[in-house]
């Protein structure tokens, strides 16, 4: 239902809208969420993870949604919503790593 503008959802829809998009970042559920979350970690380990998470979250939505980007226009994208983490060359080739074998 739609009320000026805004969207009303039932609870049942939000939650098949939230397990939808959870299954569309991470398809292998929890243990792949975990499986990333340790890789990243291992591999940038002075990098906040909470940060360095959001930020692959948003870089696969970016690039598994509605526009399904490629690398470069997600990473142009991403930049400009997300500010936790300072991204350098060597995050980007991390994450891109990252992406590319859990995609």
């Amino acid at each position: 239902m739609s009320l000026f503008g805004l969207e009303f959802k039932s609870r049942e829809e939000r939650e098949r809208d939230e397990r939808d998009y959870l299954y569309r970042i991470f398809p292998g559920g929890n243990e792949q969420k975990k499986a990333v979350e340790k890789e990243l970690a291992s591999k940038l380990p002075w990098v906040e993870i909470r940060g360095l998470m959001l930020y692959y979250v948003l870089m696969r939505d970016a690039m598994t949604g509605r526009d399904e980007m490629d690398f470069e226009d997600a990473v142009v994208k991403v930049s400009k919503r997300q500010r936790m983490i300072k991204v350098t060359p060597e995050i980007l080739k991390v994450v891109r790593e990252v992406l590319d074998e859990n995609g």
